[in-house]
């Protein structure tokens, strides 16, 4: 009996190590995130915010109709500056050298980090019925959803219109009131809320932009979908693909799914409700790599974050030295210089509120700043200067100046 027993017992260990043995290199399916809800929400100057996107930095912008414009917070929920847009904002997104895209309706305007405006999109063949969700590709091809057309439209890093992606339909590849839009970039792949189909759907970002896979039917059980409106991808530490997240309006809940195949719900995160932490007509999702962060456009009037594995929100420092040189309070030349010291981790951004043009600002030492200031609006004119520093430290100084020509 015993050597019975110690056979067996060996067979059970050889019978481990060669299971052991062939799970070397197999790649495991995506894990159920450990969610913490972080607080607290940013509040501070949004009332409507609709789309988020992240700079490589972790600093955040919230595309906000009822404020008029595009607000730009650090990475520590402090709003630095809203760069105002002539029509309510919708779809934001970021190119690499940190030119913003905003969709304005019938057409999609391209602002520098000072809010001049650079360009637009969506002239001529390229036109939008309501140009929506916007996405960047690694090659600085844009994708800008068109809700009403029920199409993608897709133009180069020059601005020029090159193919419609999509048409109005069930099927595969077709859309019913498309919304959100993001990139992928381990598979080099555009992903679509089709949000009145109930699904996301995937496509090649090269070639013909050929339609690749769905996942989500519609429903209300997990991998099903009432109105998927955003879409955020995370990766891990290697850049590859982990999780995927998606933000439903009518749910106001985010599923997070493991996007290989026909995808794997994880996860739910958030529920009905006001509090923080919980949802009430989610618009957008983002995802922080630098935190370990989601970000949710929050309908409420809030952005709600919740901490992905242990991710958190920055720890706010002291604010930063800056000081303006007195300028006069009424001029008679439309362009003015502004100078200033500041602290020597900090740099220096300077807004205006009318058509005047504030140049870069150049550093003439360590701790010393100046700014040439052009096209002052007869009347009155508000510059703002504003520093901040990569930990969150933010300070800033608002100048009244009259122009009399």
């Amino acid at each position: 009996m015993l050597t019975r027993w110690i056979r067996t017992f060996k067979s059970i260990i050889i019978l481990c190590a060669v299971l052991v043995t062939s799970l070397i290199g197999v790649s495991f399916a995506a894990s159920v995130p450990m969610v913490t809800v972080l607080t607290p929400p940013v509040t501070q100057g949004l009332a409507s915010p609709l789309r988020v996107a992240i700079d490589p930095k972790g600093d955040f912008y919230v595309s906000d109709p009822r404020i008029g414009g595009v607000s730009k917070f650090n990475s520590s929920g402090q709003r630095m500056l809203v760069l105002e847009t002539k029509a309510p904002p919708q779809g934001i997104a970021l190119s690499d050298n940190g030119n913003l895209f905003v969709s304005q309706g019938d057409s999609v305007v391209i602002l520098d980090q000072g809010g001049t405006v650079l360009g637009r999109l969506g002239s001529g063949i390229g036109q939008f019925k309501k140009a929506n969700g916007i996405a960047v590709d690694a090659a600085g091809f844009v994708y800008v959803v068109d809700s009403l057309a029920n199409n993608v439209r897709v133009f180069n890093s020059y601005g020029q219109f090159v193919r419609t992606i999509g048409a109005t339909g069930t099927a595969a590849g077709q859309f019913s009131m498309p919304t959100g839009i993001a990139y992928d970039r381990s598979a080099n792949q555009i992903a679509v809320a089709d949000t009145q189909n109930g699904r996301i759907q995937f496509f090649n970002a090269t070639g013909n932009y050929n339609f690749v896979k769905s996942i989500g039917t519609f429903g209300v059980a997990p991998l099903q979908f009432k109105r998927p409106i955003g879409v955020a991808f995370e990766y891990d530490a290697a850049g590859k693909l982990s999780r995927m997240y998606v933000a439903d309006t009518f749910l106001n809940t985010i599923q997070v799914i493991d996007p290989t195949g026909s995808g794997q719900f994880l996860a739910y995160i958030g529920k009905n409700g006001l509090a923080n932490g919980q949802l009430m007509i989610p618009m957008d999702v983002a995802f922080d790599q630098v935190q370990k962060r989601l970000l949710v456009a929050n309908g409420s009037g809030s952005l709600t974050m919740y901490g992905i594995d242990g991710g958190v929100n920055p720890v706010v420092t002291a604010p930063v030295t800056l000081t303006v040189d007195p300028v006069p309070a009424n001029v008679n030349s439309a362009n003015i210089t502004l100078s200033g010291a500041v602290d020597s981790s900090a740099r220096v951004t300077v807004i205006t509120n009318s058509a005047a043009v504030a140049a870069p600002v150049v550093y003439t030492s360590a701790t010393s700043w100046k700014c040439n200031v052009s096209g002052l609006a007869p009347g009155d004119n508000v510059l703002t200067v504003m520093a901040n520093n990569s930990t969150g430290g933010v300070s800033r100084h608002s100048i009244g100046i009259v122009y009399s020509p």
